[in-house]
């Protein structure tokens, strides 16, 4: 659902021109209320959109490459620092991580937190030898835009408040002072819409941190993309300071792994839908535009997303546009993707029953797990 609206708004940004200054809103909410996310990550994906001519499988190509090119930067950088036998075995364990490898088939903005934070590492550590306050600005203005990004990295003061431990600049005004400015330019669309329009994601996320029971809750990424760079260098920092041998490093990365390998089931996607691949996805889509009708909308009951987000976008790039996601019970024609064991006659989704009443039309078998069923509205 995810990478479909965020295709869908990012190409709109790009298609009319318009200036964003917020992105992605985050699955905290409450009474109504959600917050936002800046909208660094579309203009990220946008660049990325126009280079891969919007088509999905390109774009997270594009992601993979980009990623891999900062990986072997980050590697090159623990081999200088440290030693080769260091660098290989981060590379090698980055490389076979489960976690990492089912994560880099699709692209989402919590990502982006990765490459932020090599290249924040990179400049606090040319701060801390060279001493030079340029190092520190650069280094918190990608704090800035990994912040807008995703609002874990957060998490990132207190890497920044033991480099300036560690540098003697702790009482020193004119690093916060930079370190402030940084932050704000990386993070400059959210900073102006917050001054635009009264702090409204400040208030919204102190109300709903202060009355909602799952403000606490947290996934694996939370710490996972912020902390990823940061924990490989400072366990290896911990290696050479300490001079504990080669195998142990070498046995603790392969105890990380096991344990991946244990929860993650042996590198399958996190969320397998049967007989609904990338293929079939294109397939419907290609059903769906031949005959591109007017008034019509899309459902899924094959999962969570059941107003079909993912299909929405593909049927976007082929010029044929669906109506509105609150629009169901106005549409005259329903396309909808389901499992052989969910007719659509017995559906309670609100997708399906606020249609309703319809004739079936259509109805065509895409695979064992899979039906396509063409409604049509009925006159009661």
């Amino acid at each position: 659902m995810d990478q479909g609206i965020h295709l869908l708004e990012t190409k709109s940004m790009v298609d009319n021109r318009k200036i964003l200054l917020l992105g992605p809103n985050t699955s905290i909410s409450l009474d109504g209320r959600l917050f936002f996310t800046g909208a660094n990550y579309y203009y990220v994906l946008a660049i990325i959109g126009v280079l891969g001519h919007w088509q999905p499988l390109i774009i997270t190509g594009i992601f993979i490459i980009i990623e891999f090119i900062f990986y072997l930067f980050f590697i090159l950088l623990l081999k200088k620092i440290f030693t080769a036998t260091f660098a290989i075995t981060a590379f090698l364990f980055i490389s076979l991580s489960p976690y990492l490898v089912i994560h880099s088939r699709f692209f989402w903005n919590p990502h982006l937190l990765i490459p932020l934070s090599i290249l924040t590492l990179y400049f606090l550590l040319q701060f801390l030898h060279q001493k030079h306050y340029r190092y520190l600005f650069y280094a918190a203005f990608f704090w800035g835009f990994a912040f807008a990004c995703h609002y874990s990295a957060i998490l990132w003061a207190v890497i920044f408040l033991f480099v300036l431990i560690k540098s003697h600049h702790i009482h020193n005004i004119k690093s916060y002072l930079l370190i402030g400015l940084g932050l704000i330019l990386g993070n400059l669309p959210l900073i102006l819409f917050e001054v635009r329009h009264s702090f409204y994601n400040l208030k919204t996320i102190i109300y709903i941190f202060t009355h909602s029971p799952r403000a606490g809750d947290f996934t694996s990424h939370y710490v996972v993309f912020p902390f990823l760079i940061f924990s490989l260098y400072f366990i290896l920092y911990l290696y050479r300071k300490y001079q504990l041998a080669n195998f142990l490093l070498i046995i603790l990365f392969s105890l990380l792994t096991i344990i991946q390998l244990k929860i993650f089931n042996y590198y399958q996607p996190l969320d397998v839908i049967p007989g609904w691949d990338y293929s079939t996805q294109n397939h419907v889509a290609d059903l769906i535009a031949q005959n591109c009708p007017a008034n019509f909308n899309i459902a899924a009951t094959i999962q969570g997303d059941t107003r079909f987000y993912d299909l929405r976008y593909l049927l976007d790039i082929k010029n044929c546009y669906s109506e509105g996601v609150e629009d169901y019970p106005t549409s005259q024609k329903l396309f909808l993707v389901a499992p052989v064991n969910r007719p659509p006659e017995t559906e309670t989704v609100w997708e399906v029953s606020s249609f309703k009443p319809f004739i079936i039309k259509q109805k065509i078998s895409l695979n064992d797990h899979l039906y396509f069923y063409e409604l049509e509205k009925s006159v009661k």
